[in-house]
């Protein structure tokens, strides 16, 4: 029960600070592209489309920061094995592939959200390890 705490945890921390970090870059990055007023998948394509390179690199960077915090908040809680570390990875690349089947990103976008996972889990995973 402990473990689904921690994962869920360092899931929950994740997101909101990925999902922070994503937003205000992409505000930055794209002050003049409105964002849609409804949350269906064909507003966020149209929305996606229109965003400059840039501003996907904000996001992207954001992305990948929050699953680099979560994965290392979870391998440095009291009793934190790097098991509950990988099945959090696991959970971010669920989540980021659910959210480039619902919403169509393009190819090169899509394999880059999905792909940042693994990388960026690792460096948590090493960044947050007990050994000196």
């Amino acid at each position: 029960m402990t473990s689904a705490l921690r994962v869920a945890l360092g899931f929950a921390i994740g997101t909101c600070f990925s999902w922070g970090v994503g937003q205000t870059l992409q505000d930055l990055l794209a002050p003049d592209v409105p964002r849609p007023q409804v949350n269906d998948a064909s507003s966020l394509a149209d929305f996606l489309v229109a965003l400059p390179p840039l501003a996907h690199a904000g996001r992207l960077l954001g992305l990948g920061a929050g699953v680099i915090l979560g994965v290392a908040l979870v391998r440095r809680l009291p009793e934190g094995r790097t098991v509950e570390a990988w099945a959090l990875a696991l959970l971010f690349g669920l989540g980021g592939a659910a959210d480039v089947l619902r919403v169509p990103h393009g190819n090169a976008l899509s394999v880059c959200t999905v792909a940042l996972i693994l990388p960026a889990a690792w460096m948590g995973i090493r960044l947050a390890s007990r050994r000196q």
